[in-house]
């Protein structure tokens, strides 16, 4: 499907529950090798949606945003996580260099702050994370790209 013809899913989350539930929505249907994508103002959601997803895959580990390590991988659930943030990043010849794209047969990865590289490559899904009219509400944009999703995700949206 053409860039143009793309239509984002926009949902309203009401709460930091509303955010658990559809990241527990995503967990039931990922599969080793999906690729979620996450922007978004600082606090907006998008780790609290990563730690819950990860909660609900398993994984024992404590979840936090890897700003200053850029790159971690946590094994303990029923699919691996591999999760980045991009954030102090500059240009995509930065992002290639921590070599994060390895782990894309043997996990699922979750990108923080994947608009500061141009060169993902379907399929993947975008998660686009703002702030709400009230204080804890957020609205998230999804917006498939390639693949199955489309059909993957009508069963949790």
């Amino acid at each position: 499907m053409p860039e143009k013809d793309r239509k984002p899913i926009v949902k309203t989350l009401s709460s930091l529950e509303d955010t658990a539930r559809l990241a527990s929505g995503f967990s039931r249907i990922l599969e080793t090798g999906d690729v979620l994508l996450f922007t978004g103002e600082i606090g907006t959601g998008k780790t609290t949606f990563i730690q819950a997803l990860a909660r609900d895959l398993g994984i024992r580990e404590r979840v936090t945003s890897p700003t200053f390590v850029i790159h971690t991988i946590r094994d303990s659930g029923r699919i691996p996580l591999s999760h980045v943030d991009l954030y102090r990043l500059n240009n995509d010849d930065e992002v290639e260099c921590i070599g994060f794209e390895e782990y894309y047969d043997t996990a699922v990865t979750v990108i923080e702050w994947a608009d500061r590289y141009s060169r993902f490559e379907p399929p993947y899904v975008e998660l686009h994370f703002e702030y709400g009219s009230r204080e804890e509400e957020r609205i998230v944009s999804i917006l498939p790209n390639g693949g199955d999703w489309n059909e993957r995700l009508k069963d949790i949206l």
